[in-house]
């Protein structure tokens, strides 16, 4: 692909020192490009890695065409995507994480969608846990503690009105008619909300979202995001990217949400339905975090 071709698909990752998760996405896109059958442009932005990131980088880029890197040392997984979308010259702007692994046929499942549903403004494809984790134990703890952005809508197409980061894709007109995504969101910034935010913009602009369900990723199992610990830190950094994208949205339900998780809990607690009872924690701690931010901010308006 010479600088004068545009590429069908633009494939975005921002990433900072996930050397070997992001040593695994490599080796699956190397098979999804080459089964693509199409010019594909890839942008690899490193938003400012210490680690071997830099040198893997260069030398992915460096053995197949269309591939980038773009250096941005600001902080924020919003910003450095929002700097690639920049570049980008795709009509199709497909935006995956550092952790995940991409299907085989995920680019070509991609270009497809997109060709055969012209209705559909954006897309979001599955993210399964990665075949390898067979464990059950382990598979019951990724289910119970929802730390992972797992989507999986069935086999048939259908209208969404939720994207993940992780794995979805936006027409060029997208952004020109919403925006990109805010830089005050995500990863590095706030922690989370990016995506959220952008999928109710495109939402609220009345675009449609399509699930596509032959793209699939599959999300790393980080052992360390299956502890009470990680699940707590989680949630609280949710309710914090909740409140820096709407601090004044849920008012005074949040106390009420409290009060019915706690309620929740304890009921499957008496019952033992784990993972009911886990999502109820997960409630508690995210109304009771977003409180005290709203009960933080409120005592900074005082005179």
């Amino acid at each position: 692909m010479d600088d004068s071709t545009q590429p069908a698909l633009s494939v975005l990752v921002a990433t900072r020192n996930r050397a070997t998760l992001l040593a695994r996405l490599f080796e699956s896109l190397d098979t999804a490009l080459a089964a693509a059958g199409a010019d594909i442009e890839t942008l690899i932005i490193d938003n400012g890695s210490t680690d071997e990131t830099p040198r893997l980088i260069e030398t992915w880029i460096a053995a197949g065409p269309g591939r980038a890197r773009l250096l941005i040392d600001q902080p924020g997984q919003s910003h450095a995507l929002n700097c690639g979308i920049g570049v980008a010259r795709g009509p199709l702007l497909a935006f995956i994480d550092d952790d995940v692994q991409v299907e085989a046929s995920w680019a070509r499942a991609v270009l497809a969608f997109f060709a055969r549903h012209p209705h559909y403004d954006a897309g979001m494809g599955r993210v399964r846990i990665p075949p390898e984790v067979t464990d059950p134990q382990v598979i019951q703890q990724v289910l119970c503690y929802e730390t992972l952005p797992l989507f999986d809508r069935g086999d048939l197409v259908r209208d969404l009105t939720t994207i993940y980061g992780c794995n979805m894709v936006l027409r060029r007109q997208v952004v020109e008619r919403v925006g990109v995504f805010d830089a005050r969101l995500g990863p590095g910034t706030s922690g989370f909300g990016g995506d959220t935010d952008l999928c109710e913009r495109i939402v609220a602009a009345g675009l449609r979202i399509g699930y596509m369900p032959e793209a699939v990723v599959y999300h790393a199992v980080e052992v360390e995001r299956l502890t009470p610990e990680f699940f707590r830190d989680y949630h609280r950094r949710k309710a914090r990217g909740d409140f820096q994208w709407a601090p004044g949205r849920f008012g005074r339900k949040n106390l009420s949400r409290l009060v019915d998780a706690s309620l929740r809990w304890v009921w499957c607690s008496l019952t033992g339905d784990a993972q009911r009872r886990m999502r109820a924690r997960m409630r508690m701690i995210r109304n009771a975090e977003f409180l005290r931010l709203r009960w933080q901010a409120a005592r900074q308006r005082r005179p």
